[in-house]
């Protein structure tokens, strides 16, 4: 019984953080799209933020696997991860729509890295037994970040503004899988 509660340490910390992570990026994207609304009033705008991802994911997707394969995961996944927390950090400061949409850029290009580089990660690190297990438990971990996040970024926006709130979804989830 120990050795199966000794098994399970490492992908408890990392279901942790991925929840915690989780919930960092669903109080993230209330914040943006409504940081997004309140500069310019238009609703084409707010749009334009969901198109830049999967924009950016056509153009680098198909070259950042093959960046990937040869590079430490861990690595890319720190540096990327610390990159859009930075970029995430600008936000607040952007002084119109287009430098908003710049940064959202590059976030998007820093997820293009991290997601693979992630997946690969999780994949070296869960044994092969495991992973039905955990990656059901991975599934129940970001449905709840997809309740819990708005939730708390709407409290956030309403007890503060939404800068504040920007801070706080991004600082407050600092991946902890990356010490593995």
């Amino acid at each position: 019984m120990k050795t199966k509660l000794a098994n399970w340490k490492e992908p408890v910390l990392l279901l942790t953080s991925v929840g915690i992570a989780g919930i960092g990026d669903f109080i993230y994207l209330v914040a943006i799209n409504i940081l997004v609304f309140q500069m310019t009033g238009s609703a084409a705008a707010v749009a334009g933020l969901w198109i830049i991802g999967p924009a950016v994911n056509i153009l680098t997707k198909f070259w950042t696997g093959s960046f990937i394969d040869y590079r430490s995961k861990r690595k890319i996944m720190i540096v990327t991860y610390l990159a859009r927390a930075f970029f995430i950090f600008l936000i607040p400061f952007a002084p119109n729509i287009g430098f908003v949409y710049l940064i959202l850029i590059f976030l998007s290009i820093a997820k293009a890295f991290f997601t693979p580089s992630s997946t690969t990660y999780i994949t070296q690190l869960i044994p092969r037994h495991m992973r039905k297990r955990y990656n059901s438990i991975q599934s129940f971990t970001t449905s709840g970040a997809f309740i819990i996040g708005p939730a708390i970024g709407g409290t956030l926006i309403l007890m503060s503004s939404v800068a504040t709130t920007l801070f706080h979804g991004r600082f407050y989830p600092l991946h902890s899988d990356l010490r593995f």
